[in-house]
């Protein structure tokens, strides 16, 4: 079985995929990066083939193997994160002024999308911080309102996201309409300072930080 490892050949004590992923990784962190996609024979192998793979020998006649440096790829999300939230601005503007107007079922689908993108955005922060070993109680990042951090900023979305859905059992459109056009907005403001900080934080820690 050939093992490649970012295209260069790589030594494997017995020719299976538990063997092979095993020296990838060890090698991947010794220059501070992670293993990040897997092809079996040309077909990108999927977390469930990984999360328990193979010990039998030979299952596949190729094996080759991506890596990239966790600061890189954490950064990147993040940044895409930064973006997302940009739109997510104006989904709920556009949410409030579909309440306003009456629009109650077509301002619900708008903020299903927002919902989405607030979800994915503290995935992101938790997931890229374990990652790369980030205390996210301690860090200090700039760009940041005073007394704004990630456990506050996370605290007051939730709080009016459970807001939001009292104002909807409720049928409290007033209500719904601030929370969408005043409190989620000012969220969505203090996470994009927060991230975009977060962002420029890992762009200066060391190479292999978390590996």
């Amino acid at each position: 079985m050939q093992v490649l490892l970012d295209g260069q050949p790589l030594v494997v004590d017995r020719p299976s995929l538990a063997s092979a992923l095993e020296h990838a990784v060890a090698s991947a962190r010794g220059r501070g990066r992670i293993v990040v996609e897997v092809k079996g024979d040309g077909v990108v192998l999927s977390g469930d083939d990984l999360s328990s793979p193979s010990d039998s020998e030979r299952p596949y006649q190729k094996l080759d193997m991506i890596s990239a440096d966790p600061r890189v790829l954490v950064r990147q999300t993040v940044l895409d994160a930064v973006e997302a939230l940009e739109s997510v601005r104006h989904e709920q503007a556009r949410a409030m002024e579909q309440v306003q107007t009456g629009e109650v079922g077509e301002a619900l689908t708008t903020l299903q999308g927002a919902f989405v993108t607030w979800q994915a955005a503290r995935d992101v922060v938790s997931r890229g911080a374990q990652l790369l070993s980030i205390d996210l109680e301690t860090v200090e990042l700039q760009g940041v309102p005073e007394g704004v951090t990630f456990a506050t900023a996370t605290k007051d979305l939730l709080t009016h996201l459970a807001q939001l859905k009292n104002a909807l059992e409720q049928q409290d459109w007033s209500a719904l309409s601030d929370v969408v056009g005043y409190d989620l907005d000012s969220d969505a403001q203090h996470w994009h300072a927060l991230l975009t900080g977060f962002a420029d934080y890992i762009k200066g820690l060391s190479p292999g930080a978390g590996v």
